[in-house]
């Protein structure tokens, strides 16, 4: 069964009005370019339901091991997508672009061991599929004019786009977006898809550069370790036209990314690599901290809890890492505790707790904390951590709201 939400958007920047999306697992350390696909673009319309699954498209994935691990006091073993943080680019700016068409599905693993959305293997079955469509923006040279070459003309330089960060908003209460298993299970492996549009062509017009709309702002320098040993990322792939799933390299990954209704947790690392700490393009953490190499013995982690809603209350929010899971979770205080206690999580825990505070990584209001970067040492290479946060009132009744567990792979 195919299911199809319509989405609202917020007008964002350069503009001054926008909605709000909750709770960011970027997984990337910020946009380096965009791509352009096939031209002519091979794929159906921005409205199309059900999406080209033989056209151009591009994928983000998380396994229910290392993300997909939530016990939500409303919706059971489950999260809940209820926006997006992305960028909209746009060619020729004299026809308003408009969003891909995305979807939300199961994931299996292709040939080289990587997710891929599992329609390749058997075709469109349980995806949601959301359709936003045509977006009014108008042209960022008539709000910035210094985006444009000549200040105030109607196209920027020479091998440069314009275009706008976007937050999009799905729903206002719980329920209202997008329900996704989040057993810890490979049942919980999950790909966001996006399709790109049909028909634009990368040549002629105003520009030069034909009326292409997009949406694939990729990062290209991430330093995940290479958990594949083939130098693949495991969480993130392309096709163009019919070419099938392509597996794309690990040091990249799409920078536009869903957010969530319910707190998540985000580790935040640094490879040792010269990058630093590497952090997303609306906080938090880049894919090193789903693979972190720590063979050079120089690099660190640490989390950022994220919770819109909390940052508005006086809260306290507790980080862990542990070295087990508890399969299925354990009630603890209204929250549910999804990793073992053991002496890892206690020292942790200890260490990574604080205020949740209101932020503005970008140009949202967003609700975080951040925990300091603790050395990780070469002798932990083979380790597999698994992270785990809640927020504590401190006002009104002790009841925990647990965060998702996610996990890090420690490699030399």
């Amino acid at each position: 069964m195919r299911n199809f939400v319509i989405a609202l958007f917020a007008l964002t920047l350069p503009a001054t009005v926008h909605a709000q999306s909750s709770n960011n697992t970027p997984l990337n350390n910020g946009g380096d370019v965009v791509f352009f696909y096939s031209s002519p673009s091979s794929g159906f319309s921005s409205l199309a339901f059900p999406p080209d699954v033989n056209g151009d498209l591009y994928w983000r994935a998380h396994s229910g091991a290392d993300m997909m691990n939530d016990v939500d006091a409303l919706l059971g073993a489950a999260m809940e997508v209820d926006g997006y943080y992305e960028s909209l680019f746009g060619t020729n700016w004299n026809t308003s672009p408009s969003f891909y068409v995305r979807s939300h599905g199961p994931a299996l693993a292709g040939v080289n061991g990587n997710l891929e959305p599992a329609f390749f293997q058997l075709g469109l079955t349980t995806e949601t599929v959301v359709l936003i469509g045509p977006s009014g923006f108008g042209n960022p040279c008539t709000i910035v004019g210094t985006l444009c070459s000549p200040s105030g003309g109607s196209c920027p330089a020479p091998g440069f786009v314009n275009g706008y960060a976007v937050d999009i908003t799905l729903g206002a209460t719980p329920g209202t977006g997008i329900v996704l298993p989040a057993d810890g299970t490979s049942a919980s492996d999950t790909a966001t898809t996006y399709f790109v549009t049909g028909g634009m062509t990368s040549t002629g017009s105003l520009c030069g550069t034909g009326d292409y709309d997009l949406q694939d702002l990729h990062s290209t320098d991430e330093t995940q370790a290479d958990v594949l040993g083939n130098g693949f990322n495991p969480s993130g792939g392309f096709q163009a036209a019919a070419g099938g799933p392509t597996s794309e390299s690990v040091a990249s990954m799409a920078s536009g990314h869903a957010a969530w209704r319910g707190n998540v947790t985000n580790v935040v690392a640094d490879s040792g690599t010269g990058l630093g700490v590497e952090v997303g393009s609306n906080g938090g953490g880049a894919m090193n901290g789903r693979n972190l190499s720590v063979g050079g013995g120089v690099a660190t982690l640490g989390v950022e809890l994220r919770d819109f809603e909390a940052a508005g209350a006086p809260n306290l929010a507790v980080v862990g890492a542990s070295l087990a899971l508890i399969p299925g979770g354990f009630p603890a205080l209204g929250g549910t505790l999804l990793v073992f206690p053991d002496g890892l999580f206690n020292s942790t825990s200890g260490i990574w707790q604080g205020l949740i505070g209101a932020a503005t990584f970008t140009f949202t209001s967003e609700g975080a904390y951040q925990g300091a970067q603790l050395p990780v040492p070469p002798t932990a290479a083979g380790v597999t951590l698994h992270i785990q946060g809640a927020v504590v009132p401190l006002a009104g009744a002790l009841v925990l709201d647990s965060t998702n567990a996610v996990s890090t792979t420690l490699l030399p």
